[in-house]
């Protein structure tokens, strides 16, 4: 193994100056493989040049990551003032539905930017904000942070692996079908998304720290729905139903479709080059919200959503020859 593949396996490595933590180092650490057909002089040169290229939208994505905070902040209080607005008619209901819906899929982008210290790295003045955003962006979502962190970067250690992937239940041959299972994947059951979890949380990751995790997850899907039924029980069903149970519904289907499922299909292969694809979303750039790119996400999980598309141009002619296929882009 050459000196390239151990430094992307997990060594200190520094980005722009930024000291990852191991979590985010790890995620990014993924072999480069062999038996590309490429000599091991090109094979550096062109992980150099990929390097370079990342550490640059990384450097430029640290000068951005305010506004990721100031509309997660922005985004929470407004959607828990959408509880008493509509339920004295400041709000119309429809009004309040909408922008719910919206916040639900934003919850997760600004999110998952936390679990990838991506707006404040350990000891980084940023830091307390970073997790602050992780905590209140899953609320809505009845996902603490604590365990979205831990099984989203063990997804991209295990990316397609059907038994150590938390994603890979959302694997699906068609788009119906994979609606379909999210949804069935959300319901209770032996075989449901939060059962396969609870396997690779205990089973395969096992630390104190991930088995605390899931009591988290325990507690707020009781807290959540607890709220959900006392506020029905109150007269405030309709309320309730439309500001937060289904726009989280539809945010779920709408985040495992874009995240778990779209950009892994046809969820084979965890060659580093092969993790995920480069593709043209059935929703659109903006109906994807930027996951049309989403190797470059899972090649450099440091640079932000945002970027990831600026990123992707420049690499393309790395990645071709890397042997990725970009006719999508």
């Amino acid at each position: 193994m050459n000196h390239d593949d151990i430094a992307l396996q997990g060594g200190p490595l520094l980005f722009a100056g930024v000291d990852l933590d191991r979590d985010t180092v790890s995620a990014r650490g993924v072999p480069l493989g062999a038996g590309d057909g490429l000599d091991a002089h090109t094979r550096r040169d062109l992980i150099r040049r990929e390097r370079n290229i990342a550490d640059k939208y990384n450097a430029i994505g640290q000068k951005q990551m305010v506004p990721y905070v100031v509309g997660a902040i922005a985004a929470f209080a407004l959607w828990v003032s959408f509880f008493p607005l509509t339920i004295f008619g400041l709000v119309p209901l429809p009004v309040a539905f909408v922008l719910s819906t919206l916040f639900m899929s934003g919850c997760w982008i600004v999110g998952h930017e936390a679990m990838h210290s991506g707006i404040g790295a350990k000891g980084s003045k940023l830091r307390f904000w970073n997790e602050i955003v992780g905590v209140i962006t899953m609320i809505p979502l009845m996902f603490p942070f604590s365990i979205a962190k831990i099984t989203h970067l063990q997804h991209h250690r295990f990316v397609n692996d059907p038994l150590r992937d938390p994603d890979y239940p959302d694997a699906a041959p068609t788009l119906f079908k994979a609606i379909v299972k999210i949804w069935l994947n959300r319901q209770p059951g032996k075989d449901n998304q939060v059962h396969h979890i609870r396997r690779i949380i205990i089973e395969d990751i096992g630390t104190p720290g991930a088995k605390t995790a899931l009591k988290h997850l325990l507690l707020a899907q009781l807290a959540g729905h607890l709220f959900l039924i006392g506020m029905a029980l109150s007269g405030y069903a309709v309320e309730v139903a439309l500001v937060w149970w289904l726009p989280r519904w539809i945010g779920l289907i709408h985040i495992h479709l874009l995240f778990g499922w779209e950009p892994h299909s046809p969820h084979i292969g965890n060659d580093r080059y092969k993790q995920a694809r480069v593709y043209r979303s059935v929703l659109g750039s903006w109906g994807s919200m930027g996951v049309e790119h989403h190797l470059v996400h899972h090649l450099h999980p440091h640079i932000p959503i945002h970027l990831t598309a600026a990123a992707y141009r420049e690499m393309k002619p790395i990645l071709q020859a890397r042997g990725v296929d970009c006719s999508a882009q």
